[in-house]
């Protein structure tokens, strides 16, 4: 029983520690860099499915690669008391209010980003593009609802 306990404590402290922020606009700056960089990535994706840019397999891969990644990093970011609030944030009140919701949307956006990822490694064009698709139809889908324009 003790060492459950004690367990139990050093979770939760890890728990609290965990946090890189001190203060609310650090993790709304957190969060806007993170999609900065999602948006920087899935733009050049976007070009070349479009046919605006050539397609380049490797390179779309990367940019998929790097996305997987990114996509974990903005939930801590609104989980952080008082980051719902600011003058420089388009995020609508409705993340907060319908965390469910929101967070139902934001993991289907990182299991998407994986599975784009892991299609694009596997270097079938037209499989790739298809798997792009569901992505960005889940990214508008949360933009509409929980984003300002």
């Amino acid at each position: 029983m003790k060492k459950v306990i004690v367990i139990a404590g050093m979770l939760f402290a890890a728990g609290a520690i965990a946090s890189p922020f001190e203060k609310p606009s650090e993790a709304i700056e957190y969060r806007q860099a993170a999609f900065s960089m999602i948006a920087t990535n899935f733009g050049d994706m976007a070009n070349m499915v479009k046919g605006r840019k050539d397609w380049d397999q490797a390179q779309f891969s990367q940019r998929a690669q790097f996305i997987a990644q990114l996509a974990q990093m903005p939930e801590e970011a609104f989980q952080f008391k008082g980051a719902e609030a600011g003058d420089t944030t388009k995020a609508k009140p409705a993340i907060w209010s319908d965390w469910s919701g929101f967070n139902a949307k934001l993991t289907q956006f990182q299991t998407d980003m994986n599975q784009l990822a892991k299609v694009s490694l596997e270097g079938d064009e037209r499989a790739t593009k298809k798997a792009f698709g569901v992505a960005a139809k889940n990214c508008k889908s949360c933009h509409s609802d929980y984003k300002y324009k």
